[in-house]
């Protein structure tokens, strides 16, 4: 028996003693990343490199939801919060995974935009400040709510659902407001925004456009006069703008700033845009602003001329870094373009930085952290109209969470390797540009998908370490005093990795795709390991590129685990797989197929049903399973909005050809899908 003083107890617990239940105090994950700062990182080490063999299950239990979900899970006082699509929360005890309450507002409204309709179907996460869970919705509301019962305290609309916006991510929270940004989903339908709320009543205090406005009228301020400088000739005939901000806000407490980073312009292909553009502001770019007023600080421009959906909408992490002989602030940007890069957080100078994987976009970033582009990437250039890039337009990382070790100042890259082929698009494509996320997975050698865990030395910009992963799209990481990095994976399993050396320390299959990143508190004396499971349906990506970041069984109900030193619950089950069923429609026509495989891309089709139309879960069916029955159904329900009322928008313009060559798209996918998976 274990008789040490309190001083070193977490010396005891890294050496696998046991002790007294209660002589740790409890801890919460109130904030995404445990920290203003988005670092990932706790200071808890029960569970070590020498414990983590014991590590084992102590609960699960069900969602009662139809997503996956993938938000990063928040604790406080002994309860977890969880958000899912369409604004639904879940509480739920921590010691024991019991279900408090739930909250789920409505429906979305069919008013609302496609982009709406779109966003309804996905959700990153919360919010909680002091006695209140925040959620927003797809279609541009904010929910606050009680923690301890699920009802509301007030709500608030950050956008006009009407109008081409939703939103997708967790709201942010610092000074006393709420941040939120929004998405136009590369349509360049819309402007973007930044809105910051009181938290206590849910009043607007400040909005910062992303992009300027209508050149006809006068600009908000001198600085929109400023960037629509940047914007080309006639360019708001050919483009609104959009520059969302659809996920990264990072409040940094010591310099009262938000650091947002802002999407790229629509539509994708630049040679659609104002052909004398400039750095079409402040696209592509992190801009710091003042989190009390909104007043414009700062910005750093990392993607001009974008065309390859290069967001600086992810990724963004403060920290105190040793450089010139002095502990400096400094932002940590890591967006999808595949460099990492250090700025100063008082000013936005570039410090330094550099690619974490190949890229073949760009030669490297100049003395000012410039790319220097790569003419053999710019396909709207090229004479076939097309290129093979990488990092494809999902990006070298995505929205999921990176983690930082504050000590050994090492920063922990859920990266991705996708190369894609980018092809000029017909005139009136939804995003401007064709795109084959799945080229990497064609067989030829010299182009192939797959993911890393990549550590990554911001100081000397160089990796200490790398793992690959077979599918590219994985979960989000946390990092631990404990000297461990944790990664759920596309397969199910939820892995333990030693920080130091990248070596697996500890590996189970939890028996659903993980995409969130873990959180972990100490309850009762006991350090937890708490992560979301399921399909991923409440991310974009989750039927989108399917293939990538979720395997059938894998594919299972949303759940929540809980994982402590000696647990011993039984795992639950992966997924059974079930034949596809024959179609009861004839196959269609090869060639009027093949034209309705663009316009499913084309029209946005593929945001919520996937590509192929195999969705993966969620509201949205898969329509290899399910395909219409015959052309008039598919016309009744797409074009006159037959379901409507359940969340599939109506698209009253489409021509009848257009709605001939989708259907007989689907189809003859349902048709391949049966024959992929029929026993032999």
């Amino acid at each position: 028996m274990c008789k040490f003083g309190l001083s070193i107890i977490l010396l005891v617990a890294m050496a696998g003693c046991s002790r007294d239940a209660g002589t740790l105090a409890n801890t919460d994950w109130s904030l995404l990343g445990n920290s203003p700062e988005m670092q990932h990182h706790s200071d808890l080490a029960e569970i070590n490199a020498k414990t983590v063999g014991r590590l084992g299950l102590a609960w699960w239990t069900e969602m009662p939801s139809a997503y996956g979900l993938v938000g990063n899970p928040l604790v406080q006082d002994g309860i977890v919060f969880q958000g899912g699509p369409g604004g639904q929360v879940f509480a739920n005890d921590v010691r024991t995974g019991k279900q408090l309450w739930t909250f789920n507002p409505y429906n979305v409204a069919s008013s609302t935009s496609l982009v709406a309709y779109i966003s309804h179907q996905f959700n990153r996460g919360i919010a909680l400040w002091k006695d209140k869970v925040i959620i927003a919705t797809g279609d541009c509301h904010l929910f606050a709510l009680d923690q301890k019962t699920g009802s509301k305290r007030w709500q608030a609309t950050a956008c006009d659902a009407a109008q081409m916006y939703g939103i997708t991510a967790a709201p942010r929270v610092g000074e006393g407001l709420v941040f939120t940004g929004n998405t136009c989903m590369d349509t360049g339908q819309s402007r973007g925004h930044v809105d910051a709320f009181d938290a206590e009543t849910g009043a607007h205090r400040w909005r910062f456009y992303t992009v300027p406005g209508d050149p006809s009228t006068p600009q908000d301020n001198a600085l929109h006069d400023k960037a629509a400088q940047t914007w080309g000739t006639a360019w708001y005939g050919k483009s609104h703008g959009c520059g969302s901000v659809w996920d990264a806000i990072t409040y940094d407490p010591k310099l009262h700033q938000v650091y947002i980073g802002v999407a790229g312009p629509a539509p994708l292909d630049p040679s659609q845009r104002a052909a004398d553009a400039g750095d079409e502001l402040f696209t592509n770019s992190v801009v710091a602003l003042d989190a009390r007023t909104g007043a414009y600080k700062w910005h750093f421009k990392q993607v001009p001329h974008d065309g390859w959906n290069f967001d600086s909408s992810v990724g963004i992490m403060v920290a105190d870094l040793p450089l010139a002989g002095q502990r400096q602030r400094t932002v940590i940007s890591v967006p999808k373009n595949g460099f990492a890069y250090l700025l100063d957080a008082a000013t936005g100078k570039f410090i330094s930085g550099k690619n974490f994987v190949d890229v073949n976009w760009a030669k490297g970033l100049d003395a000012n952290g410039r790319p220097v582009p790569d003419p053999a990437a710019m396909y709207w250039a090229r004479p076939d109209k097309s290129a093979v890039v990488v990092p494809s337009g999902i990006g070298a990382h995505g929205w999921e969470a990176l983690a930082f070790d504050p000590q050994g100042n090492l920063l922990y890259i859920p990266a991705m390797v996708m190369p894609e082929k980018f092809a000029v698009a017909p005139k009136g494509d939804l995003l401007g540009a064709l795109l084959d996320f799945y080229y990497g997975s064609s067989g030829d050698p010299q182009w192939q998908s797959y993911g890393e865990l990549v550590a990554w030395d911001p100081l000397s910009q160089s990796a200490r370490w790398r793992v690959r992963a077979a599918l590219p799209i994985n979960g989000g990481l946390l990092h631990t005093s404990g000297g461990l990095v944790f990664q759920g994976m596309a397969d199910g399993r939820l892995v333990a990795f030693d920080a130091a050396t990248g070596h697996e320390a500890w590996s189970h299959q939890t028996g659903g795709a993980i995409r969130a990143a873990p959180s972990t508190v100490m309850v009762d004396g006991a350090q937890y390991i708490i992560v979301a499971t399921g399909n991923g349906a409440a991310s974009g990506t989750g039927s989108y590129v399917s293939r990538y970041n979720s395997t059938p069984e894998s594919r299972t109900p949303p759940r929540l685990l809980a994982f402590r030193l000696g647990g011993a619950s039984t795992y639950p089950p992966l997924a059974k797989v079930e034949p596809v069923a024959m179609p009861s429609v004839r196959r269609q026509d090869i060639a009027l197929a093949k034209r309705g495989e663009a316009l499913f891309e084309g029209y946005g089709c593929t945001a919520c049903h996937g590509y192929r139309g195999a969705a993966v879960g969620g509201k949205v069916p898969n329509l290899n399973r399910i395909p219409p029955g015959s052309l008039d159904m598919f016309k009744a329900v797409v074009q006159r909005g037959a379901l409507a009322g359940t969340g599939m928008p109506r698209f009253a313009e489409l021509p009848d050809a257009d709605a001939e060559a989708l259907f007989a798209h689907v189809i003859n996918e349902a048709w391949s899908a049966h024959e992929e998976t029929r026993p032999h």
